[in-house]
């Protein structure tokens, strides 16, 4: 389990080193919101599927 979050975290500093390395800075800003965006929603579809469980829909 810990090698697997190791290799997760390696592979997240190495794909931000890229983005820094080869993105200028009006394109990170654009990557950062675009991944905000996407962090926003996969938020909002997990709270869907909470609150449809919650409500008994286990047959998804």
């Amino acid at each position: 389990m810990i090698g697997r979050l190791f290799r997760l975290l390696l592979l997240f500093a190495v794909l931000y080193a890229i983005a820094r390395w080869l993105l200028d800075r009006r394109q990170r800003a654009s990557l950062r919101e675009f991944i905000s965006t996407l962090a926003i929603a996969l938020l909002v579809a997990s709270a869907i599927f909470v609150l449809l469980y919650s409500l008994g829909f286990h047959q998804l």
